[in-house]
C-alpha cells in the first residue's frame, strides 16, 4: 500500500443560518442542539479524536463564536457529583486532547466557503471536512473514509443509500467498484426523477486532498453566487481526476437541519446514549 500524506487536521462548517429550525436557532446554533447529552458538534469532534485527529478548525458565524467557545471551555467544570459519570468523563477527556481553532465565517455562505476560509490552517495537507449538522451513529465515518484515502490518496466522500423518493434532496453518486473501492463517475446534484438509478447520497463528511482544496479556492461561484463543495468535485471528475466514495456499513447518518430529521437524530442518540 503506497504511503500518502497523513490526515492530521479536520475542519467543521458550523456557520449555517438554520432557517428551517428558527426560532429555536435564533439564540442556539443548530450545531449545539442536544443529541442525547452531547451537543451535536461534540459528537463530531469525538468522532475525529477517536479517528486520531487532534487539530480541529471550527468555522463559525460571528454571533455564535463565544457560545461555541463556552461549550469547549475546559475551565468550566461539572458539579463534583458528576465526575464519575462515564459521559462526563468522556467529554472532559475530549477537552484535554482536542486542539480547537475558531474562525469567523465571512462572505457568502456556500457549503465550501468554510473550508476555503480554513485553507491557511490546512496548508498543503489533506484534511477531513464535516458539516456541523451531520452526525453518524453506529460507525466512525472518519475512520472509514481515512481507510479509503490511505489506499488511494484521493478525495473521499461519505455516502449512504436513501429511499428513491428522497434522492431529489441530495447529491447522488454513480460509482464504479474497482478492487473494493468506489470511484465516482458521476455526481448528480438533487436529480429529477429518471435522471439516475443510483440511491447513493453524499453527506457531510469528506477527505479533502490539496488538489481538491485548490480547485475549490479557484472555482467560480455557483448557485446564488456561493462556493459549493459538489461543484469542486464535479470539476475534478470532469478533469479526469479520481474521487472516491465510502458507503456506511454499520452506521447511519442523521442531520439536525430540520425538525423532522432532528427528531429522528434525537431518537437515535437517546437509544445509544440515554
Amino acid at each position: 500500500m503506497p504511503e500518502h500524506q497523513p490526515v492530521t487536521t479536520a475542519v467543521i462548517a458550523a456557520a449555517g443560518s438554520a432557517t428551517r429550525m428558527w426560532p429555536s436557532s435564533k439564540v442556539v446554533p443548530k450545531e449545539l442542539f442536544p443529541l442525547g447529552r452531547f451537543p451535536t458538534i461534540v459528537h463530531i469532534v469525538s468522532e475525529f479524536v477517536a479517528a486520531g485527529i487532534r487539530k480541529i478548525v471550527l468555522v463559525i458565524a460571528k454571533q455564535n463564536i463565544e457560545i461555541m467557545r463556552a461549550v469547549f471551555d475546559p475551565s468550566v467544570r461539572p458539579a463534583s457529583k458528576l465526575l464519575d459519570d462515564p459521559l462526563v468523563r468522556k467529554f472532559l477527556d475530549l477537552l484535554q486532547v482536542a486542539e480547537l481553532t475558531y474562525l469567523e465565517q465571512t462572505g457568502n455562505y456556500g457549503n465550501a466557503t468554510p473550508l476555503v476560509i480554513a485553507a491557511d490552517h490546512v496548508r498543503d495537507q489533506p484534511c477531513i471536512y464535516a458539516f456541523g449538522d451531520d452526525v453518524i451513529f453506529g460507525e466512525n465515518a472518519s475512520e472509514a473514509l481515512l481507510s479509503v484515502y490511505n489506499r488511494t490518496g484521493r478525495p473521499v466522500l461519505g455516502a449512504q443509500e436513501v429511499e428513491p423518493a428522497k434522492t431529489s434532496s441530495f447529491g447522488i453518486l454513480e460509482c464504479d467498484n474497482e478492487d473494493g473501492v468506489l470511484y465516482i463517475k458521476r455526481l448528480v446534484e438533487k436529480p429529477k426523477p429518471g435522471v439516475t438509478d443510483s440511491r447513493l447520497a453524499s453527506f457531510g463528511r469528506y477527505v479533502v486532498t490539496p488538489d481538491l482544496l485548490e480547485t475549490l479556492i479557484e472555482i467560480r461561484p455557483g448557485k446564488d453566487g456561493e462556493i459549493w463543495f459538489v461543484d469542486g468535485v464535479i470539476e475534478q471528475i470532469g478533469a479526469g481526476k479520481k474521487v472516491c466514495a465510502k458507503a456506511l456499513s454499520t452506521g447511519a447518518w442523521y442531520t439536525v437541519g430540520d425538525p423532522q430529521s432532528y427528531a429522528k437524530a434525537v431518537a437515535a442518540a437517546t437509544q445509544l446514549y440515554g
